[in-house]
């Protein structure tokens, strides 16, 4: 019992509150710990609320956050929505809808006043994409050298014309010497206003350059390149115009012939189109929305210039871009590859005497069809675009209509279809166009 007690005592020294329930360190014990309670809560709720702010802070970040992205998705899907119509090239980017707009008002340009041109006229259009040349073989008088004239307003550029002869000297090609350059030991022509500083050139008679003038020329036409004395300069060149009463007799004119990628064989106005073209320089019929009124009064002559809208001319960097943009751009199937091969196999074997087709002209022929496609806003050839190689590969005129028999032929499963596919060429844009 002794020991109980001396026990109670032991613990009521060490917590009197819990022996003595009247004892005063109850109430300060109590107290405190309200107290503690009273600041705990206090502090719990200001952690609520620097909790609260934070996740604020957090909620607003993240909505940032989202539409900073929801931006930057909306501009990808807009460069992915212009990459299907744009296409870049080494100098910026190609849109080809819009040159297909260009092209279409390019050409209705281009045929204002000419009758049974329209072939001439996207021949010439195509060249100029390509950055090829196009040769015209015809009796004077059917509108040659107005075609070349009419690219040049077209793209606003320097154009240069010359009527060659067996005694043309380079000098009317190339400028003449300069003087004060001889003075100085140094072989230097002046070449402004001639043909290494045009970027559209008409020469007529082209086949009568003699030897003086045709290495040059070959230089100029293949490589955009002109050897001014000590210095090889480029050239501006976008397309030269080449044009012919004949063909070349001379072997030496062989490489010269080579150039010209595009041939075309223009004939005089049918009897049908003759009262057309009558009816349009009497002035019966002139649309002056596509060219301008006639300057002068001189019976009937529509010479004046070419009305086309700003923003939808063809410029120069359409035709130095195109090209690049659509090799890169454009695939060529195997079908379309096999039936080239097949078509270069028949003019060197069956067909007699056998047609020789270069492997260049094969290879610029490829790349002419892919700007063509391009043109028309596809990114693949198809075989219908091998219908152009009747302008490519022929060596003499009647050699084309065997060629487009050919494909016909290979195209068309029967008789009914070769005559729609004829049909079809005669209204097909060979930029690659439907009208």
């Amino acid at each position: 019992m002794a020991h109980l007690q001396g026990l109670q005592c032991a613990v009521g020294k060490l917590h009197p509150a819990v022996i003595n329930p009247h004892c005063w360190f109850r109430h300060d014990a109590l107290r405190s710990t309200r107290q503690r309670c009273v600041s705990a809560a206090a502090g719990f709720d200001g952690g609520m609320d620097s909790e609260r702010a934070s996740n604020r802070q957090m909620q607003e970040l993240k909505e940032r956050a989202k539409q900073h992205l929801a931006q930057i998705i909306a501009d990808q899907a807009a460069a992915g929505s212009g990459s299907s119509n744009g296409y870049g090239s080494s100098m910026g980017i190609v849109n080809n809808q819009q040159l297909k707009t260009k092209l279409e008002q390019a050409v209705r340009a281009l045929q204002t006043g000419l009758v049974e041109r329209d072939t001439e006229v996207r021949l010439l259009l195509l060249a100029a994409m390509c950055r090829e040349h196009i040769l015209m073989i015809g009796p004077p008088g059917t509108a040659k050298s107005e075609i070349g004239r009419r690219l040049s307003q077209l793209i606003q550029g320097t154009y240069f014309e010359r009527l060659l002869t067996r005694f043309s000297v380079p000098e009317e090609l190339f400028g003449p010497l300069s003087m004060r350059a001889l003075e100085e030991d140094k072989y230097i022509r002046q070449t402004r206003g001639y043909l290494p500083e045009a970027q559209v050139a008409f020469i007529d008679e082209i086949f009568k350059a003699n030897s003086a003038i045709l290495n040059t020329l070959l230089t100029i036409l293949n490589e955009r390149l002109f050897d001014n004395g000590s210095q090889r300069v480029k050239v501006p060149l976008v397309t030269l115009v080449g044009a012919s009463n004949e063909l070349p007799e001379s072997e030496e004119l062989d490489a010269l012939y080579d150039r010209f990628l595009i041939r075309k064989e223009v004939k005089q106005v049918t009897v049908g189109g003759l009262t057309q073209m009558l009816d349009y320089y009497a002035g019966n019929s002139y649309d002056e929305e596509s060219y301008g009124p006639s300057s002068s009064n001189d019976g009937g002559s529509r010479t004046g210039e070419m009305q086309i809208d700003p923003a939808a001319r063809l410029t120069l960097d359409d035709f130095q871009q195109t090209r690049t943009a659509a090799l890169q751009a454009v695939r060529v199937p195997q079908h379309v590859i096999q039936l080239l091969a097949d078509l270069r196999g028949y003019l060197q074997e069956k067909v007699e005497p056998p047609v020789y087709v270069s492997d260049r002209r094969l290879v610029k022929a490829v790349a002419l069809m892919q700007v063509a496609a391009f043109c028309d806003g596809r990114d693949m050839v198809t075989e219908y675009d091998c219908l152009l190689l009747e302008h490519i590969l022929w060596q003499r005129p009647e050699h084309a209509p065997k060629i487009a028999d050919w494909l016909l032929s290979h195209l068309a499963v029967d008789d009914g279809m070769k005559q729609v596919c004829s049909n079809t060429i005669a209204v097909t844009l060979y930029c690659g166009i439907s009208l």
